[in-house]
């Protein structure tokens, strides 16, 4: 009677039937509720941890939660590293690795799942699972462990691998073990048989146990050779990973906004320093004008905005050279771009405010200073717009002032006074309106000092470098010393202190060399380290 009814239902039962066919086939958790957060755990595995006269040709993981299949490959692997071919299944929560290939005698093998195995969710496990079996009638048992920390911050570094070969060392070939670091920047070796060992951090990006030293970097231990008994334990130490960024910026254009006003982009971020400058010549390299750099362009910062001293017109092309414009690794901008055209569009640019440059503080006797978005010279309304408020009592404009380039130096009367509230408030003419800036003035007893000293350095005349950091990553204090220095002037707070012995003909501290070996040079690094008001402080290095 309704045959069009009828065809219709059994169209959206066949629709409802896949529907729970698909959600049945397909791995997922449950949705709704708060955020799953908790990694996946191995509940058991088969064999069972330990097992001895292994025989079988597969091995089963039994996880809490379904997995990310494509995590599972990553993260697994055999060790020693023997090329046995393997195939690995699903069903659910369990996988399956079968191997394809027989598994030799009396051999410890270990099966490994790292930290890039995850759940669907994307929750990694927080260090590495081993599943270790024997084929014979005993399980090595030796172990050896090394801590990584990251060079900058002193802290555990997760996730990073030491490759260990046993001798005789091919490093031509995939190492025997690999090494991966919990959170805390352990990492542990274990089911070893005795024997000679060498081990080395190693940025081991496409994971195939090997250093190609074209393009990955690798560092040694204090030791480059060690010795493990039978069911023995051994300590590799730190290794301390400085990921050298040697890779220069470029610039790769050069735009006029106006008679003088340039943007240059980088190809990647940079910084101003204290020595840059901008020189631009004529076609046929006859100088030009130089033009200052203003400020990076805190939104995109491979941008840096300059201003030219004298107009470039149009109708003429334009080279220029940099320097002291840098990356945050200090490698210097390169510039070999091809002339630029000028332009004759008037410049209409606001004396907009950037920044407080002194922010960190500043003695009773110096200046507060003040970024713009152009020079100044100019724009009289910046200082005549300048007010200081001392306290309560205004001054309307404050007299104690003057603008160089493109910043506006606001000077005390004779110094900040003690109990004195001050308030600047500067004018940025783009929001024709006040910024309010409350300075930070550290007076005398208010400062500490910080004593360091190297307990036994190798001798003499052995120099060593320190750097104090706050906790922006400021460099407050930077000393080249051979036993002992001293920090002094440092407002109170707590920092980060870096120590390192100075090799020959260097200043920055050496990380040592895998092959042919040479050592790392001594390093030392402390977090939150004191400093306290009107005290001197002290800190011990002793080398591990």
């Amino acid at each position: 009677m309704y045959p069009n009814a009828t065809r219709w239902t059994s169209i959206i039962a066949l629709i409802l039937l896949m529907i729970l066919v698909y959600q049945c086939a397909t791995p997922t958790q449950p949705t709704g509720g708060p955020a799953d957060r908790t990694p996946p755990e191995i509940e058991e595995t088969e064999p069972a941890a330990r097992t001895t006269m292994f025989d079988g040709d597969r091995i089963r993981f039994h996880f809490s939660k379904y997995i990310n299949r494509n995590s599972f490959r990553t993260a697994f692997r055999m060790e020693p590293d023997l090329n046995i071919r393997y195939d690995i299944s699903w069903r659910r929560r369990t996988a399956t690795v079968r191997f394809e290939d027989p598994l030799p005698d009396t051999t410890t093998i270990i099966f490994t799942l790292g930290t890039d195995l995850a759940d669907t969710r994307n929750n990694r496990i927080p260090s590495p699972f081993q599943l270790a079996v024997s084929t014979g009638p005993d399980i090595d048992d030796g172990k050896i462990s090394a801590r990584i920390r990251d060079a900058g911050t002193g802290r555990g570094r997760e996730g990073e691998r030491i490759v260990l070969y046993r001798h005789p060392v091919d490093l031509s070939a995939g190492a025997n073990y690999v090494g991966e670091s919990d959170t805390s920047g352990l990492v542990q070796f274990q089911y070893l048989r005795e024997g000679k060992y060498m081990a080395f951090w190693l940025d081991d990006r496409n994971r195939n146990r090997r250093w190609d030293r074209e393009r990955e970097a690798a560092q040694p231990f204090p030791t480059d050779t060690l010795v493990l008994e039978r069911d023995g334990e051994a300590d590799l130490g730190k290794v301390f990973i400085i990921r050298a960024d040697t890779v220069a910026p470029v610039l790769e254009a050069v735009g006029m906004l106006s008679e003088v006003r340039l943007r240059l982009r980088f190809s990647k971020n940079v910084e101003i320093g204290d020595d840059a400058r901008i020189s631009i010549f004529h076609d046929d390299h006859s100088h030009a004008t130089d033009a200052v750099p203003l400020f990076v362009d805190p939104d995109n910062p491979n941008i840096l905005m300059a201003q030219a001293r004298n107009p470039l017109p149009d109708g003429s092309v334009y080279h220029i050279e940099l320097q002291g414009i840098t990356d945050a690794a200090g490698n210097a901008a390169g510039f070999d771009i091809e002339p630029f055209p000028g332009s004759d569009e008037p410049d209409t640019t606001y004396a907009r405010y950037i920044a407080n440059e002194s922010r960190y503080g500043v003695a009773p006797d110096e200046p507060v200073v003040f970024r713009y978005a152009r020079l100044l010279e100019d724009s009289p309304i910046v200082l005549d717009s300048l007010e200081l408020v001392e306290s309560e009592l205004a001054h309307t404009p404050w007299p104690h002032a003057s603008v160089r380039d493109q910043f506006l130096e606001v000077f005390p009367d004779g110094e900040w006074r003690r109990g004195e509230n001050y308030e600047i408030r500067v004018w940025d003419e783009n929001r024709m309106e006040h910024v309010s800036i409350t300075p930070r003035i550290l007076f005398e007893d208010e400062l500490g000092a910080l004593s360091v000293r190297v307990e036994a350095p190798r001798t003499d005349t052995t120099r060593h470098r320190a750097r104090l950091l706050d906790e922006q990553g400021v460099v407050i204090g930077d000393r080249v010393f051979n036993s002992e220095t001293e920090f002094t002037r440092v407002p109170a707070g707590r920092y980060l202190l870096k120590v390192f012995e100075l090799r020959e003909g260097s200043r920055e501290w050496d990380p040592g060399r895998v092959d042919p070996f040479r050592p790392p040079a001594h390093y030392f690094i402390q977090r939150n380290v004191p400093v306290e008001r009107g005290l001197t402080g002290q800190v011990f290095v002793e080398w591990e």
